[in-house]
């Protein structure tokens, strides 16, 4: 796979792992979240990134730390899962694959990040809110070095919070929940959600 396909895959995290900025007084849009944290995300990458590709571990905590807590995770998880599981599973077991699908998805795509060379950019569609908007689409094309384009666009929320956070997004037409479900969902029908953590945290390698 070419470094600018494996990095365009892994804009996932960029996008919904974003480190959104404490808002400790008036809510910031949600674009200019996105514009802020991106510039913050790159700019880390590339001064630390001899340290990210040689301690993963230093590559994760700086995404655990910085990035997770713009995520409604949650909300994403009860996508992930859909109705019928979310609703009949036990806060326990929702609790616990939040943590798991959390540390999958750092592991799946956190090294694909150190791909980005620094000639790429993002170029943001305006974005009109209604008054009393709790939803939001930001709509984006991350343009590659080579002239490559690849449209995004992320879905954000502020329902019942403080902020502005991800829940989900499409990355060239796919859409990440959607995808996940769907990988999801042989496990889940035969093993039920204690089966797709269980096998979630072997991947992790817990």
């Amino acid at each position: 796979m070419k470094p600018i396909q494996s990095f365009a895959r892994s804009i996932v995290i960029v996008f919904t792992v974003l480190a959104f900025a404490p808002q400790a007084f008036a809510m910031k849009a949600p674009d200019q979240v996105v514009r802020e944290t991106v510039d913050s995300m790159v700019s880390k990458l590339h001064t630390n990134r001899a340290l990210y590709k040689s301690d993963t571990n230093a590559l994760y905590n700086m995404l655990e730390n910085t990035l997770i807590p713009a995520l409604n995770v949650p909300r994403m998880a009860d996508l992930i899962l859909g109705k019928e599981v979310a609703r009949s599973a036990s806060q326990g077991q929702k609790d616990a694959f939040v943590r798991e699908f959390k540390s999958f998805l750092l592991q799946s795509y956190a090294t694909g990040l150190l791909n980005a060379t620094g000639k790429e950019k993002v170029v943001y569609q305006p974005v009109n809110i209604k008054p009393g908007a709790d939803k939001v689409k930001i709509k984006a094309s991350l343009i590659a070095s080579d002239g490559s384009e690849y449209p995004i666009v992320l879905s954000m929320s502020n329902r019942g919070d403080d902020r502005w956070r991800a829940y989900n997004m499409e990355v060239v037409g796919i859409n990440f929940i959607r995808t996940y479900r769907a990988s999801f969902a042989a496990t889940l029908q035969q093993k039920g959600i204690d089966g797709l953590i269980s096998d979630l945290r072997a991947k992790n390698g817990g």
